[in-house]
């Protein structure tokens, strides 16, 4: 057995003596076009140090490729149990290599805040964006580091991982006490966020979900609710990103169907105990004359130009007002108000 290569991990074998590390770094990225695109495992151009210098005549697209050896947290790929190597184009990583084996990348060296990017030389350290992907500015820079990169707009961390205060107010709004013994019970309600009503009225705006969105189409199909709803409804998922947007044409139309009917069956629909105008969406007001008649203003309109079929209640309008029969004369409040004189 002693004789049989890489079997015996003492000085005298192959891996245990003749192992070496190394440490470079991965070349831009248009020179890798073909492993890009076709993929032939998980696979890096590296420029070594020692192997490759600032003065030497070998061309980044001429290097050859080192493997990466993946981490147990990668996975690999059997059973669908894989996660994608993050090595970006001009990180510094490091290796080994030996006899029957390739160069292996075994790890990938953190960004600083403080590592500079270069765009010139042999070891140049390039930005990690390139192709399709672009730099938006979602962090405020490339770099890992204990704190991390934080947000454009909001607060830094100012304190490490370890020294981060526990939750306790977000524990407490979930009625738990972190300093309390013992069991906590009911553990699935306190946590649970109470649900609203889905049966109540929904107005354009309103918060909507997924249960309350079908809610308003059974409540449009049994004309309890205007077409108008469901298609606001169905905006407004789209929006959210309830529904997609072929569902959301859908019930569009459906909605569109309804509201046709309406205008052919009434004038007005009742939502709430208010009626409202199908033609306009806007409530339907109701005068009251001298003689206890009620009127809709689409009455009082239709009044006003009169026409064979229509008999005159009485009264005027005045300023848009309707004035009932038998206050023509009458002094209005306001006209009381704006004379000081009037009425002592």
């Amino acid at each position: 057995m002693n004789d049989t290569p890489n079997t015996n991990p003492n000085e005298s074998s192959e891996l245990g003596y003749n192992v070496k590390f190394w440490s470079g770094v991965v070349v831009g990225y248009e020179y890798q076009q073909d492993q890009l695109s076709n993929g032939n495992g998980w696979r890096y151009k590296v420029r070594i140090f020692g192997d490759n210098s600032d003065v030497d005549q070998v061309d980044d697209k001429d290097l050859s490729y080192a493997d990466v050896l993946l981490s147990t947290s990668c996975g690999s790929g059997a059973a669908y149990k894989l996660r994608s190597v993050r090595i970006s184009q001009g990180d510094t990583v490091y290796g080994i290599r030996g006899p029957n084996l390739p160069p292996l990348i075994m790890g990938v060296e953190a960004r600083k805040r403080s590592t500079i990017l270069y765009s010139e030389g042999k070891f140049k350290t390039l930005s990690g964006f390139y192709g399709d992907l672009k730099k938006n500015n979602i962090l405020s820079g490339e770099f890992n580091e204990q704190l991390g990169p934080a947000t454009p707009g909001g607060a830094p961390y100012t304190k490490t991982k370890s020294e981060r205060e526990p939750a306790t107010e977000k524990l407490n709004e979930l009625g738990i006490d972190p300093n309390e013994e013992g069991v906590v019970e009911n553990v699935d309600e306190q946590i649970t966020p109470p649900k609203n009503d889905i049966s109540e009225d929904w107005n354009p705006g309103d918060n909507l979900s997924t249960d309350k969105l079908f809610d308003i189409q059974e409540k449009t199909k049994k004309k309890e609710s205007p077409g108008r709803i469901l298609f606001a409804a169905a905006t407004q998922a789209v929006v959210q990103g309830i529904i997609e947007e072929e569902t959301g044409k859908k019930l569009k139309a459906e909605a569109n169907q309804i509201m046709n009917e309406e205008k052919l069956s009434t004038n007005t629909y009742t939502v709430a105990g208010v009626e409202y105008s199908t033609d306009t969406g806007l409530p339907v007001e109701t005068y009251v004359d001298a003689a206890g008649n009620q009127y809709t203003s689409e009455d009082l309109e239709r009044l006003n130009t009169s026409s064979e079929d229509t008999v005159d209640p009485g009264g005027t309008f005045r300023n848009g007002d309707y004035i009932p029969p038998g206050f023509e004369d009458a002094t209005t409040i306001d006209e009381i108000l704006g004379n000081s004189d009037e009425g002592t």
